[in-house]
């Protein structure tokens, strides 16, 4: 790929100065394209560190899902009232454990303590909840399974009304103010946010498979070194910094 084409075609888009804060502009241009050449050659090296993580947080799923006879992972089924559609974990002794020997290796790899460690840790796992849809398994603790318990009454309790009969419902609460009335407020606060919290999941990864694809199609056309492949690279450039 011509580097002179590319430079030359940002160029033209720039406005035309002596000086930036006192410092003359050629100047200016080679110190700031050695930032930037610079910063460019440590991007690529966070992109493949990102692939990396990428396959290993799917090597760790693995090991925290139900897989079938197949090795397949397993999900929960569309009419699951908690969670439809996602992975089914393992039982919650065993995620203990595994997270147990993933925080201590992540601490030996470098780690600068436990808890840095431990936030690796819940990287791994937030990214595979919205990747790929998995679920923290539940603690067999009476506390934990009483709450739990509590939730699916209070989506079954909520589940015959609309978002619209919700909203209304807690403006009413609002302007009465009482304690049960703060309490219910809180309560369809919940209810609605986790009625959105799957379209925001798919909005989400919908924005990712668009970023992948135009970083797939910018490698290609980095690789095909052509005057066409050139423009097209200039073009999309141009139209996203507008």
């Amino acid at each position: 790929m011509q580097l002179s084409k590319i430079n030359s075609a940002i160029a033209e888009t720039l406005p035309a100065v002596e000086s930036i804060n006192g410092v003359a502009i050629a100047t200016v241009e080679e110190t700031i394209k050695e930032i930037g050449f610079a910063s460019q050659k440590e991007s690529a090296k966070i992109v493949k560190s990102k692939d990396e993580l990428a396959r290993l947080n799917a090597n760790l799923l693995g090991w925290i899902a139900q897989l079938d006879a197949e090795g397949k992972v397993m999900r929960f089924p569309d009419n699951h009232k908690l969670t439809p559609k996602k992975v089914i974990p393992i039982k919650y002794d065993d995620f203990m454990i595994i997270r147990g020997f993933y925080v201590g290796a992540a601490y030996d790899a470098g780690a600068v303590s436990i808890d840095a460690a431990e936030k690796v840790w819940e990287a791994a796992i937030k990214e595979l909840a919205t990747e790929a849809g998995y679920t923290r398994p539940k603690s067999d603790d009476k506390d934990a399974v009483r709450m739990a318990e509590n939730r699916v009454k209070l989506i079954e309790k909520h589940a015959p009304d609309s978002d619209d009969v919700l909203i209304e419902k807690k403006e009413a609460a609002l302007k009465v103010g009482d304690n049960k009335s703060v309490s219910l407020v809180k309560e369809i606060n919940n209810e609605l946010a986790r009625r959105e919290k799957p379209e925001l999941d798919k909005a989400q990864k919908a924005r990712a498979v668009t970023r992948d694809a135009i970083i797939a199609r910018a490698k290609e056309l980095c690789k095909a070194g052509t005057d066409d492949a050139d423009e097209l690279l200039i073009s999309g450039l141009l139209a996203m910094t507008k």
